[in-house]
């Protein structure tokens, strides 16, 4: 407001070491002030009288919240009772005199009698309501002071600036006068913004508040608030550009697609912009003159922005001196040989504002300087082509094939399909469709894909076209049986390349994963028995490892960690189908742990990094590793994003499994009605398909379902149809690790010979030997199915299995086990030891059956641990979160941006909460949560 001529600002940073989003006073804040709470409370303070200077001064560059937080003192200041009154710069209106007063006292138009006659004359003719010459500086200035006072003293007013840098001169100075001379008048705020502040004007006053960009935690909770459904790669390359810019964390994301929100499809090389980002940021490139705009857009097309290759394209001697106002107007900063912009969004601004004739023109200046780089060249060149041209297309292609082999697989797949778009002959564009599909589908692009597969299947059926057709079927169908068919015809034709056989052999590695049936294993196993498929590294050596032929059960583990420790050894096996291979062996042979380090170390897709999902199968072995090690909350985090993404991709196959991993979730904790509604909807669609993986996890979280509420014939009857005794060669992979729930449940309902003879299949192959894991399992197993003197010896051993703190769950359950042996035995000193043990970790992880059961136990070998029935032990650790955010006043939207959940999640947790809490609003809560806190560990009150 009182920026330009009169008033100061001391552009000290602001301060956001404060991450709540609360007001003060609990009052909700909106999303676009997130991180915003310093700036907030210094408003709150100038509104409620607690801070008294002549006017603020907010600025800060375009985008980053000086009109967000002008919004939010219009809110405050309308609860308060306050008037509001605006001002809006304008570049038509900033050299037209007092026409920023005019917005004023139109505004306050109805208000003129207040004043004395000859005021009243003098603003009547600046609203041009009077005739008569235009009133002398002075005269205006007294008379606006007077409007200004009356109003403030009768009932408050608050004048709001925006744009303040466009406000004429002459308000400005006005406006400037009347804040000095108001200081002390309490019921009188000035509030205004401008992009940036002269230097001339800090030794004015301390007055100002400069926003700087938001931090990484509060740009991602921005984005998030906004956004709370993006792919979490996505997200990141969006945080990457908009570089704490609110505008840019607001808007980008609305500018693409939600197959590319939830990275079903790829990011573009430029990002799209909105509307409103082009608006904002590109009101000063279009003020540039033409020549500048168009070096700009070579400089902002060449991803190295060096300085002779803009100025050898563009043919300007003196490349400096042209960008000269782009310079002045903050749009970049030169560098000795370089340009740099100034902000991401000033690159892809220039490049959306541009025609597609100059798009054309700039590549073909770029294409005709860049020789030393044939895949730059390539690129330009085809970004130029206004139509086929064959020499361009087979340029792009051999700069795919370079790609390909730098494992730049979203790019290669990219080059490929533009090829193929500029090829005269149907063969050739067919191929090339062809080979822009394998690569699509190694990158983990599979929806993309199936769109390039079904195109070049259009131009002729081949084998490459039915192989990625049937793999993809598999994952949105879930036809695994005639996916398993069609992939193994590609090894009866001879005329399939070694790149897609190789490829073919991936996505049957995984079909059989999804499948997990003895008859699928086989047949993969008869193809990898051909010479010529050694070179296919990972699926061959995975195989090996988890059939046997590479060492026994008890090598198994070693012998994948060495494959570990040498992988990748080229670019080219980072791919999705690589990972995925690598990430269900790990699964097998309880390498999780290990695996994480190696995916996460991986480059993301090189340079091409938009948000590539190298690791999309591997995310199964994130949310793994979270559920073993106690994390459930991160775990369901992840699983509401693989979910969706698999929804929205339309891979129901991969749904399927992520659901069934949230009902072992709500298994475990309790949530009973959850996981049997999971498990209803994946078993109808997944049994008459066939998918092993999928029917093996519903059935296991319904057998976890039965043995949290004592149904153990249930239990039983879930667990035996997956796990029949016999050889291992019929046991499904994923089927091993059941042996304890399977001995809980048999030792209860009669069962234990049966149970018995499963166990010592496994140990006859020795995968009692296989893992740390296994062999607490088993031995645990063993504990259940014991009834003789050695029973405590194997308990013991189970619970000393190395590293038994890397799956809390089944350790405690297995601790459980042997305090309720020990108490049945009137041992009633070691079985509270072991109880109580049990207790304190089941409680903390939220699982609440367990945790029920063992509180049992402990009454039964005499100590107290009840707790009241509507008290808080019932809660889950997220139920608990949620509720103490509430009780602090937050809204439901902010829980959900905090804990990175849905407003739907929130408030079913809240419905919830009530009833366990005994109370029946928000109101409520902080009393209960503090009652709880009152509970000490054996369950009494303080």
């Amino acid at each position: 407001m009182l920026a330009r001529h009169q008033l100061g600002l001391l552009a000290g940073p602001a301060r956001d070491d404060e991450r709540h989003l609360a007001r003060p006073h609990g009052q909700p804040v909106q999303p676009e002030l997130i991180g915003r709470s310093a700036e907030t409370e210094l408003l709150d303070a100038l509104l409620r009288g607690r801070e008294r200077i002549p006017a603020l001064l907010v600025s800060g560059d375009i985008g980053v919240g000086k009109t967000a937080l002008l919004r939010a003192m219009d809110e405050q200041a309308r609860l308060a009772g306050r008037r509001v009154v605006w001002i809006t710069g304008a570049p038509a209106e900033a050299d037209l005199s007092y026409s920023g007063l005019h917005q004023l006292l139109y505004s306050l138009r109805s208000d003129l009698d207040r004043l004395p006659l000859h005021q009243r004359v003098t603003l009547s003719r600046i609203l041009g309501h009077t005739d008569g010459p235009t009133p002398g500086r002075l005269a205006t200035c007294v008379a606006t002071l007077s409007l200004v006072t009356d109003l403030a003293d009768d009932g408050g007013l608050v004048v709001l600036v925006d744009d303040a840098q466009w406000v004429d001169r002459e308000s400005t100075e006005l406006l400037a006068f009347v804040a000095r001379r108001t200081c002390d008048l309490a019921g009188l705020v000035m509030v205004a913004a401008v992009r940036q502040p002269r230097p001339l004007l800090a030794a004015a006053g301390q007055y100002g508040r400069q926003l700087a960009p938001l931090s990484d935690d509060d740009a991602g909770l921005l984005i998030d608030a906004w956004h709370p459904a993006l792919h979490s790669r996505v997200r990141r390359v969006l945080l990457d550009h908009a570089r704490g810019n609110p505008l840019a964390l607001i808007e980008l994301p609305k500018a693409l697609s939600e197959e590319q929100r939830y990275a079903s499809l790829p990011l573009p090389v430029h990002l799209p912009v909105t509307p409103r980002i082009s608006e904002h940021f590109g009101a000063r490139i279009r003020e540039l003159p033409e020549s500048a705009r168009q070096i700009l857009l070579v400089a902002a097309l060449d991803e190295r922005c060096h300085l002779a290759t803009i100025a050898e394209a563009t043919g300007e001697t003196d490349v400096t001196t042209q960008l000269g106002p782009a310079e002045r107007h903050n749009l970049v900063t030169m560098g000795t040989d370089r340009l740099l912009f100034t902000h991401p969004l000033i690159r892809l601004t220039t490049i959306d504002l541009a025609t597609r004739g100059e798009l054309r023109t700039a590549h073909r200046r770029l294409a005709g300087v860049t020789n030393a780089d044939q895949d730059a060249r390539a690129t330009h060149l085809a970004a130029a082509a206004l139509g086929p041209d064959d020499a361009v297309a087979d340029a792009l292609a051999a700069a795919g094939n370079r790609a390909a082999g730098r494992g730049v697989l979203t790019t290669a797949a990219e080059m490929f399909a533009r090829a193929a778009e500029l090829s005269t002959a149907l063969a050739g564009r067919a191929e090339r469709l062809g080979i822009a599909a394998q690569l699509a589908c190694r990158a983990g692009w599979l929806q993309w894909a199936k769109q390039l597969n079904a195109a070049a299947g259009a131009l002729g059926a081949n084998t490459h076209a039915a192989a990625i057709s049937a793999y993809i079927l598999s994952l949105d169908g879930g036809d695994v049986d005639m996916a398993h068919r069609r992939l193994l015809r590609v090894f009866d034709d001879p005329a399939t390349s070694v790149p897609m056989r190789r490829l073919a052999l991936e996505m049957l590695f995984h079909v059989c994963v999804i499948a997990d049936r003895p008859d699928h294993w086989a047949a993969l196993d008869t193809v990898l028995a051909l010479t010529d498929f050694e070179s296919a590294d990972i699926v061959f050596r995975c195989r090996a490892i988890l059939s046997g032929r590479d060492g026994d059960a008890s090598t198994m583990r070693e012998r994948f960690l060495e494959l570990l420790d040498g992988w990748p050894k080229t670019p080219a096996e980072l791919t999705v189908l690589s990972t995925a291979s690598l990430s269900a062996t790990a699964v097998a042979l309880d390498a999780v742990t290990e695996l994480l380090p190696v995916l996460r170390g991986l480059p993301d897709a090189s340079a091409d990094n938009r948000a590539v999902p190298t690791a999309r199968f591997g995310l199964h072995i994130e949310v793994l590793d979270r559920y073993h090690s106690g994390r459930w909350d991160e775990a369901e985090t992840l699983l509401r994003e693989g979910t969706a993404v698999a929804g929205v991709s339309g891979l129901r196959t991969l749904e399927g499994i992520s659901r069934c991993q949230r009902a072992l979730l709500a298994a475990v904790r309790g949530e009973t009605e959850q996981a049997l509604e999971l498990t209803d909807e994946v078993l109808r669609w997944a049994t008459p398909r066939g998918i092993g993986l999928a029917i093996i996890l519903a059935h296991h979280a319904r057998a976890l379902v039965a043995l949290g509420t004592g149904d153990h014939e249930q239990a039983y009857a879930s667990l035996a149809g997956i796990a029949p005794a016999g050889a291992v060669a019929r046991l499904p992979v994923s089927a091993r690790c059941i042996v304890f729930d399977l001995a809980d449940a048999a030792v209860r309902t009669g069962h234990g010979q049966q149970a018995a003879a499963y166990l010592e299949t496994l140990r006859e192959a020795g995968f009692d030997r296989l893992s740390p894991r296994m062999a607490m399992l088993t031995c645990g197993a063993a504990a259940l199915l014991a009834l003789d003197s050695r029973t405590h010896e194997v308990f013991r051993k189970a619970l000393a299995a190395p590293g038994h703190e890397r799956w809390p769950l089944e350790h405690a359950r297995i601790r459980l086990a042997y305090g309720e042996r020990l108490r049945r035995s009137k041992e009633i000193g070691p079985a509270r030891v072991e109880l109580g043990a049990a207790l304190e970790i089941l409680e903390r992880l939220g699982a609440r059956p367990w945790a029920e059961r063992a509180r049992h136990e402990l009454r039964a070998a005499g100590l107290a641990v009840a707790r009241p029935a509507a008290g808080p032990a019932g809660l889950t650790a997220q139920e608990e979160s949620v509720a103490r955010l509430a009780a602090q006043g937050l809204t439901n939207k902010q829980i959900a941006v905090r804990l990175r959940l849905s407003d739907r999640t929130v408030s079913g947790h809240l419905y919830k909460v009530y009833p366990k809490l005994g109370v029946t609003s928000r109101t409520g809560l902080r009393d209960a949560l503090e009652i709880r806190a009152g509970w000490d560990a054996d369950g009494t009150a303080d």
